[in-house]
């Protein structure tokens, strides 16, 4: 039987391989799924990704079990011929690599007469060979948080209640390690419970109170 197994095994295709670890990857994220919601049995489940190839917008609002199987369906496509990939895969492999969805969300209007709103570009630009009299200048550097734009990404203030409980609970507990660590001490440890023997105190006492004999020699007998 294990020789049957090596000859199947040695006789799969790396595509074959990509493939089954394509479908393990999907059944992981669909278990990790299941534990996060086990009462919900269609959010576990595998989607038709036809809508998503026809419209990669639809992506971003997925689960993420499901982008998990999106990606992973895709990149066994990417793995094999590129030749043979449609536009519709080439759309949305682009989309899920640099579409404005993400860190990158309402980041749309790269496409327009005006410059991205996080970005020092100018516009329109007029791209042309640099020349000797050219003097080059820093561009102004830009804080993604000061902009408008990312105000809401980076505001750290909005966190939901258990995240908040849980940080305060965490600084009250090391507030309270830190206050034990500096005022109380070693006066503070924990008594150490020592067990002993009475039976072997016992015998080390009777060793104790017993006589050593002396062992006479041979030649004390002259």
């Amino acid at each position: 039987m294990s020789l049957i197994f090596k000859r199947l095994a040695s006789t799969q295709t790396p595509a074959d391989k990509k493939a089954q670890a394509a479908q393990l990857a999907v059944q992981s994220l669909k278990d990790f799924g299941s534990l996060l919601s086990p009462s919900s049995d269609d959010a576990t489940q595998p989607i038709d990704t036809k809508p998503i190839y026809e419209n990669p917008r639809l992506f971003p609002d997925l689960s993420l079990l499901h982008q998990g199987q999106v990606v992973n369906e895709l990149q066994s496509k990417y793995d094999k011929n590129w030749n043979k990939l449609s536009k519709k895969d080439k759309l949305l492999g682009y989309f899920i690599s640099y579409g404005d969805w993400g860190v990158r969300e309402k980041f749309s209007n790269w496409n327009t007469a005006s410059a991205p709103l996080d970005l020092p570009f100018r516009v329109p630009s007029h791209p042309r060979s640099p020349k000797g009299s050219d003097v080059v200048k820093l561009l102004k550097p830009v804080k993604l948080s000061e902009t408008p734009v990312r105000v809401a990404q980076f505001n750290y203030k909005k966190m939901d209640p258990a995240s908040k409980f849980c940080i305060y609970l965490i600084v009250l507990i090391a507030m309270i390690a830190i206050y034990r660590d500096k005022n109380i001490g070693e006066d503070g440890k924990p008594v150490e419970v020592k067990i002993q023997d009475r039976y072997e105190i016992e015998r080390q006492a009777i060793k104790e109170v017993e006589p050593v004999k002396e062992t006479r020699k041979w030649y004390k007998f002259w």
